[in-house]
């Protein structure tokens, strides 16, 4: 009996913590249109940074590059070439 009532106290006080909690934080983030706009800090900010897509394009093909490069056979450098082209691993 004291299991269930134990049981039964636990779920009540859980729901009430967390609809509190619901009620207390927000859940969906409200935005204007005039919060949307980037200000002219952050863009200036923005060419700062790096570019992350080219830097993981060059580090996931130049191994691959670097390979074709020490194939001699003919047959194989064609294989190697076209499995290249066709999983988008060649070079831009």
């Amino acid at each position: 009996m004291k299991i269930v009532l134990s049981f039964i106290a636990g779920v009540a006080v859980c729901s009430i913590l967390f609809f509190t909690v619901n009620l207390i934080l927000p859940v969906k983030a409200v935005t204007d249109s005039a919060g949307a706009s980037v200000s002219e800090n952050d863009s200036s900010l923005s060419k700062l940074l790096p570019d992350f897509e080219k830097i993981y394009h060059d580090a996931l093909t130049m191994p691959f590059q670097q390979a074709e490069s020490k194939i001699y056979d003919k047959d194989i450098a064609e294989y190697y070439r076209a499995l290249m082209d066709k999983t988008g691993l060649a070079p831009r």
